[in-house]
């Protein structure tokens, strides 16, 4: 495995430019955005007359060192760790397919790719990925509110089976759907994804799926930070 890991920033839709910016600061030449919303639900939006939260969601591809060193940058250039402002999370990285990729990915940093051997046989956080059905966000936050999630943030994505008449326990996998990240720690998986299952899985009309993936390290979210024991 190499010592790579993907660098994911969720930050207000307004804090994009600065962001750019400090990457290219850093050396950091590839990086990808996709703008996405909050999970503050649309009742509570309503009563306080405010919009749907925009954030961005950007990801960069680097090695575990440089990212702990970007992270701690972004904290004291960015103010990542104060109220409302972002989150930033690594994942590790398993293969890359050969050195044109790599290249392409890591472009600017002149980074050692070197080989890890050993991994952590248990990581401190994960990153709940729940794909559910468009319109259907403030249900499945709402159920793992009930176990104990702190937010999370909806992409709007589209099934791509060939088939469009292709159905999952009366889903159509090829509608249009909204994929929701939620930053936990790792011992709060277990409940949150069970109460989501219960409350709003596939027999639900949200007919949401999940899965889940390791995070090695986190800035800017304290209040998981501490619930793994971590801040």
């Amino acid at each position: 495995m190499h010592d790579l890991c993907l660098l994911n920033v969720i930050v207000r839709r307004d804090h994009d430019e600065p962001l750019i910016a400090f990457f290219q600061e850093h050396d950091v030449e590839t990086m990808t955005s996709i703008p996405c919303e909050g999970t503050a639900s649309k009742k509570l939006l309503s009563l306080l007359g405010l919009e749907e939260t925009e954030k961005l969601y950007m990801y960069v591809m680097t090695n575990r060192t440089v990212a702990r060193r970007l992270m701690k940058a972004m904290v004291s250039e960015l103010g990542l760790d104060m109220p409302g402002t972002g989150v930033a999370f690594t994942i590790p990285v398993a293969s890359l397919a050969g050195a044109s990729s790599l290249n392409h990915f890591t472009s600017g940093q002149n980074l050692n790719s070197e080989e890890v051997n050993e991994m952590p046989n248990a990581f401190p956080y994960e990153l709940i990925v729940a794909i559910a059905n468009r319109g259907y966000s403030d249900m499945v936050m709402d159920a793992a509110r009930s176990a104990g999630a702190m937010g999370g943030t909806v992409l709007h994505a589209k099934g791509t089976n060939p088939d469009s008449n292709a159905n999952f326990f009366g889903m159509s996998i090829a509608d249009e759907k909204e994929m929701l990240m939620i930053l936990t720690a790792a011992c709060q998986k277990a409940p949150i994804m069970r109460a989501i299952m219960e409350k709003a899985g596939v027999e639900s009309p949200a007919h949401t799926v999940m899965f889940s993936l390791p995070v090695e390290s986190v800035a800017g979210l304290r209040s998981v930070m501490e619930a793994a024991g971590q801040a």
